[in-house]
Parts: C-alpha cells; sequence; structure tokens
C-alpha cells in the first residue's frame, strides 16, 4: 500500500473500436472509470499499488470486452447487470478477507459484451512449469 495522500482521485480508460492495456507497476485511482465500446479494455492490478481503504472501478461495456486482473491480497466486492454478456468472477487463487486489506469495489454493466475479473496469484507457476513438473513427477 501507499500512503493515501499520493492516490489519484480519478482517473480513466475509455476505447471506441480500439484496445487499450494498463500493467506494470502504476497507482490506482480512488475512482478509475472504464468505456468500452466495440473495444478491448485490460487492466492488471497484479504489481499495481493501491490506497488504504477502498479504490472503485466503475465499467460500462458495449461490444467489447473489459479483463480486470486481480492479486489475492485485495479485498473484492463485484456488482455488475449484464444484459447478454457476461459480468463475473473468477478465481484461481482466493482472494483475501483480511479487514485491513486494501477494498477493489468493481461495478457497472455490460451489454453484449464481457466484464471479467481474474483472481490470480502472479507468482504461482505457469501452465508450461506445471507440466513440467507433472512430466518429472511420472518418471521418478
Amino acid at each position: 500500500m501507499i500512503p493515501a495522500e499520493l492516490v489519484p482521485e480519478r482517473r480513466g480508460a475509455v476505447v471506441f473500436l480500439s484496445s487499450t492495456n494498463r500493467d506494470g507497476d502504476w497507482i490506482l485511482p480512488r475512482a478509475f472509470r472504464v468505456v468500452a465500446f466495440m473495444g478491448n479494455v485490460e487492466l492488471d492490478l497484479t504489481r499495481a499499488r493501491l490506497g488504504p481503504g477502498e479504490s472503485h472501478i466503475e465499467v460500462r461495456c458495449i461490444f467489447g470486452n473489459v479483463e480486470i486482473t486481480v492479486p489475492p491480497g485485495i479485498r473484492i466486492e463485484v456488482e455488475g447487470q449484464p444484459f447478454v454478456g457476461i459480468f463475473e468472477v473468477t478465481r484461481s487463487a482466493p482472494s483475501t478477507t483480511a479487514p485491513d486489506a486494501p477494498l477493489l469495489r468493481v461495478t457497472g454493466a455490460s451489454a453484449f459484451g464481457a466484464v471479467t475479473i481474474n483472481v490470480i496469484d502472479p507468482n504461482a507457476p505457469g501452465w508450461i512449469e506445471r507440466i513440467r513438473a507433472r512430466l518429472s513427477s511420472r518418471k521418478g
């Protein structure tokens, strides 16, 4: 976590027939608005820094795709309304329930599009490493 005074209040991303990606070291603002119309937005929070308390991502997705990748050390609340689309959370790692962990609220709507929030452990082995480990365990 970073000090609250260093966290920007508002930022966002708007895509129209295009694609944008936000990853690496960056600071998630308190309010981040995403609008995707026939486009693709990828937000990777695995190396992002969050301030204490609550951060909010508001999504509007029409004929598009929004993918948010979250590390397991963040509490997540999701409230989305899909219309002939998807607004879902997938977990390959459990998210934390620690009361002092930062809270990420994802809200919004999807019409003929997909909004997915993926909780992953960035330090977990990838699929190639898992296959190699399985093959080496069979040989021994």
